[in-house]
């Protein structure tokens, strides 16, 4: 999608490889100081588990952002949003289904599933529900060069735990229908 990656850029954003986040975050850089990242973790799996209330993150193999928080000493933010998954209904795609193998076959072919949103109306409209969004207490990260696996376990061990929190505070009020969070 070459013109969306211009426009994206355009607007500041970046890769979230590893060396542009380094880039961008370098403590050693004076340009730098000042300079904060939003990472959006869930990528194509979650896009593939999305339906009202049922709040499932892949976070189980993810630890490059929480080693690169440690690196930079960068502070983490937990954020939640509530009702962004009621916005449009998707198609039962259990894995091994019909529908999850087609979306996996696109996933394959072009990186991206294709959904089957269901919303409606005519075309993809949203439902209108409220969406929320919630942002805990930052995370201060000590800055270690070279931190160790113990060490980014930690944090993430931390993050999780805050994450927890804010879902279990504001879950009730927000969205009273939704499950567990589900961490995968």
């Amino acid at each position: 999608m070459p013109l969306w990656r211009d426009i994206l850029l355009n607007l500041g954003g970046i890769s979230v490889s590893e060396k542009s986040l380094m880039h961008v975050l370098d403590p050693n850089k004076e340009e730098n100081k000042g300079n904060f990242v939003i990472v959006l973790v869930g990528g194509v799996p979650e896009m593939l588990e999305a339906h009202p209330h049922h709040n499932v993150l892949y976070m189980k193999r993810r630890y490059g952002f929480f080693r690169l928080a440690l690196q930079t000493g960068s502070s983490l933010i937990p954020c939640l949003t509530f009702g962004e998954l009621s916005l449009v209904d998707q198609l039962p795609n259990k894995p091994r289904s019909v529908i999850r193998s087609i979306q996996e076959y696109f996933l394959k072919r072009i990186g991206t599933p294709l959904p089957f949103p269901y919303p409606y109306g005519i075309g993809p409209i949203p439902h209108r529900v409220p969406v929320y969004t919630v942002v805990g207490a930052p995370i201060p990260c000590e800055r270690i060069s070279h931190p160790s696996r113990e060490q980014v376990s930690q944090l993430k061990e931390l993050y999780l735990k805050k994450l927890t929190d804010l879902y279990q505070r504001y879950r009730d009020p927000l969205d009273p229908e939704a499950g567990e969070l589900i961490f995968v």
